[in-house]
């Protein structure tokens, strides 16, 4: 039901505003209507119709000054309504929080409801499910447009449902409860990627490989190793360690601790 106390003074606000719009319409003296020929004489010719004889429509009548006071009141009346439509729906969503429902049926969304709307229900369901999924996934899963996943993400990620992180030119998503640690999530994102989890296992499985060793076992070339080895030494999820000329790469007791516990995760 509607809340009385909130809803009479919206209604008073807009029936004064439609009142005294075409008051002070009549005290400004309303605007003048005028043909734009001679307004830019050197367009005047290019884009309107020259002024001649048989240009009847253009000439005759002689354009009038219009006010706003002979304006049809229906006219005054839109004119005022459009005027105050704002100021009124921004009163709306500030009652809103009270329970009075919004044009259209909807409501505030909040922490009590976010989940209520079916496809928000569905989007954090599957990240929660697959965690360090992008969003393309969740598009091509649960059926939703790119603009309504940005909309259900951003509320999700707003009310601290879910988190993002971004790994090299990817953006993943991640259920917000403290399910993965910080360490976790770069093995989960660095393992959903082809390259890094190649390299991940072929250290993981040969302590102290070389980069060149680590070339032949993945199948990747020494600039590409070089390359995804930045990320994984930035992200403290692979040590180096020099040898003479040569550097050795590892991975440490904690982050093969977590690999394991990560490993099921990815698919």
């Amino acid at each position: 039901m509607f809340n009385l106390k909130v809803v009479c003074p919206i209604f008073l606000l807009l029936l004064s505003s439609v009142v005294t719009f075409p008051v002070l319409a009549f005290e400004t003296g309303g605007y003048v209507v005028q043909p734009a020929y001679d307004l830019y004489p050197e367009y005047s010719d290019l884009y309107f119709t020259p002024r001649s004889e048989e240009t009847v429509l253009l000439n005759d009548p002689v354009p009038e000054t219009i006010n706003l006071s002979d304006l049809p009141l229906w006219i005054l009346v839109a004119l005022g309504v459009t005027a105050v439509s704002s100021v009124i729906i921004c009163l709306c969503k500030c009652f809103s929080s009270s329970g009075l429902f919004l044009i259209g049926g909807f409501k505030r969304v909040s922490r009590k409801n976010i989940l209520k709307n079916p496809s928000r229900s569905e989007i954090y369901n599957y990240v929660k499910e697959n965690p360090g999924v992008q969003m393309a996934d969740i598009g091509k899963c649960t059926g939703n447009t790119y603009k309504n996943l940005v909309y259900h993400l951003d509320l999700l990620i707003g009310f601290g449902m879910i988190t993002m992180m971004k790994c090299k030119n990817t953006v993943r998503y991640f259920e917000n409860s403290g399910s993965f640690s910080d360490a976790e999530r770069k093995m989960i994102m660095h393992l959903k990627h082809g390259s890094d989890k190649k390299i991940i296992e072929a250290v993981l499985n040969h302590r102290g490989i070389s980069r060149h060793e680590i070339s032949s076992y993945a199948g990747i070339s020494g600039p590409s190793v070089s390359w995804h080895m930045h990320f994984l030494v930035d992200d403290q999820i692979i040590v180096q360690e020099k040898e003479g000329t040569i550097t050795r790469h590892y991975l440490t007791g904690h982050m093969i601790e977590v690999y394991e516990d990560v490993i099921r995760w990815v698919h």
